[in-house]
C-alpha cells in the first residue's frame, strides 16, 4: 500500500514537473530569440533560466494545493463565500511565496542586484505580475473543477450502468423463474399420465431422471448462464424422460461441433424449443418423429438448432401469438442478454417440419452478464 501510494505521488509529481516546465521553456526561448533581435538588452542565460525557473516552479507545490482546496472548499452556491475568501488567501500566499523565491534566486544568479531593496522589487512584481498570477490561479482552479466535474459524469455513469445491470439481470432472473415451474409441471404431468395408465416400472424411472432434473434445476436456479456442455446434458436427460413416455415413438438426432462444448449459453436456452418440437410435431402424431439438435460455430456467432419432421408452422403463426410461455420467455431472455445481437427464428426445414435457429455471441467465458450488447 505504501508503494503504491509513494509511486503515484512520484508520477503525480513528475506530471506537475513536466507541465509546468513548459512555459519555462517557452519563456526562455522567447528571451533568447528577443536577444537577438535587439541585442542591446541582452541577458546572462544564468538571469533567465533562474528568473523563469523561480517563477513558473513554484506552481509545482501550489496546485496540488489548489485542487486540494478546490474540492474542499467547492464553489457552491451556499459555501462560496468562505470558498472566495480561502482561494484569495491561500493565492496571496502562493503569490509571496514566489515573490520571495524569484528574489533568493535573483540575487543568487545576479539577476536582482544586491543593492536593490527586497520591498522595492516585490513592488515591481505586484505591479507587473500579481494580475497575471491571479489568471494562472483561476485557471487552476478551472481546471480542478472540470477535472472534478468529469469525475462525477463518470461515476453517475458508472452508477447508471451498475443499475441497468442489476435491473436486467431481475429482468432475466423472473424470466427463468417463470420458466422452472413451467416445465417442471410439465414433467409431473408426464409422470401423472404414466401412474393413470398403469406403467409403473416407467413411472419409476421417469421420477429417478426428473429428481435428477429437479436437482439441476435446483442447483442452477441462480445461475444465469452456463456451459453448453452442461444446458446439452440436461436436455439429454430431459429427452431420456420423454422418450420413456413415447417409447419408439420418439427419435432423438444431436449433432454438436467440437469446438463449442466450452461455450457458455444463457440456462435453459435448448428445453423450451425442444418440449415445443416434442409437444407440436412429436405427441400429436401417432407415428410419432424425430427431433435433430444441431449447435455449431460460424465465426462469432454461436448457432443452435432445433428441427423437428412435423407438420411445421401454422399459417399466420408468430411468437407473439404462441400458445405456450416458453418460447415468448426465451425471446425476451435472449433480448435482455444480447440485444440485436441474440436471435430466435422460426422457419420451415428443408424437408418439412419446423426449424427454430438462435444464434448469439460466441463467448468462452466463465459466466455472462444480463448485459445487452448495446452497453458492451
Amino acid at each position: 500500500m505504501k508503494d503504491a501510494t509513494l509511486g503515484r505521488f512520484v508520477r503525480n509529481a513528475a506530471v506537475l514537473t513536466a507541465i509546468w516546465t513548459v512555459p519555462v521553456i517557452i519563456g526562455t526561448a522567447g528571451h533568447f530569440f528577443g536577444q537577438m533581435v535587439r541585442p542591446e538588452n541582452g541577458m546572462p542565460a544564468s538571469h533567465i533560466f533562474g528568473h523563469s525557473f523561480a517563477m513558473w516552479w513554484v506552481w509545482i507545490p501550489a496546485t496540488p494545493i489548489v485542487f486540494w482546496l478546490h474540492r474542499r472548499f467547492p464553489l457552491t452556491k451556499s459555501d462560496w463565500p468562505v470558498a472566495v475568501v480561502a482561494h484569495l488567501l491561500t493565492f496571496l500566499a502562493v503569490f509571496l511565496v514566489q515573490s520571495w523565491v524569484t528574489v533568493v534566486v535573483g540575487h543568487m544568479t545576479g539577476h536582482i542586484l544586491a543593492t536593490t531593496s527586497w520591498w522595492r522589487y516585490l513592488t515591481f512584481l505586484v505591479v507587473e505580475l500579481l494580475l497575471y498570477d491571479m489568471l494562472i490561479y483561476i485557471g487552476i482552479v478551472a481546471v480542478a473543477a472540470w477535472i472534478d466535474s468529469a469525475r462525477r459524469y463518470r461515476d453517475r455513469d458508472l452508477r447508471a450502468s451498475q443499475l441497468e445491470t442489476q435491473l436486467e439481470r431481475a429482468h432475466v432472473e423472473m424470466l427463468q423463474t417463470q420458466l422452472q415451474p413451467h416445465f417442471l409441471f410439465n414433467a409431473l404431468n408426464a409422470i401423472a399420465m404414466l401412474v393413470r395408465r398403469d406403467r409403473k416400472q416407467e413411472a419409476v424411472d421417469v421420477i429417478v431422471g426428473f429428481g435428477e432434473l429437479l436437482r439441476y434445476v435446483l442447483d442452477e436456479s441462480g445461475t444465469i448462464d452456463v456451459s453448453l456442455g452442461e444446458e446439452l446434458r440436461f436436455v439429454r436427460q430431459y429427452l431420456d424422460i420423454e422418450r420413456v413416455r413415447l417409447g419408439e415413438r420418439l427419435s432423438v438426432r444431436i449433432d454438436v461441433a467440437p469446438d463449442v462444448d466450452r461455450a457458455v449459453v444463457p440456462n435453459l436456452i435448448l428445453q423450451p424449443i425442444v418440449e415445443n418440437a416434442l409437444k407440436h410435431s412429436i405427441t400429436v402424431r401417432p407415428e410419432g418423429g424425430t427431433v435433430r439438435i444441431g449447435v455449431e460455430r460460424r465465426g462469432d456467432v454461436l448457432r443452435l438448432e432445433v428441427e423437428d419432421d412435423g407438420p411445421g408452422l401454422p399459417d399466420g403463426f408468430t411468437i407473439e401469438r404462441a400458445s405456450g410461455l416458453g418460447l415468448r420467455n426465451l425471446r425476451d431472455r435472449l433480448s435482455a442478454f444480447f440485444g440485436a445481437a441474440g436471435r430466435l427464428d422460426l422457419r420451415s426445414g428443408a424437408s418439412g417440419g419446423l426449424l427454430a435457429v438462435v444464434e448469439i455471441p460466441f463467448r468462452e467465458e466463465a459466466r455472462l452478464s444480463p448485459q445487452l450488447a448495446r452497453t458492451g
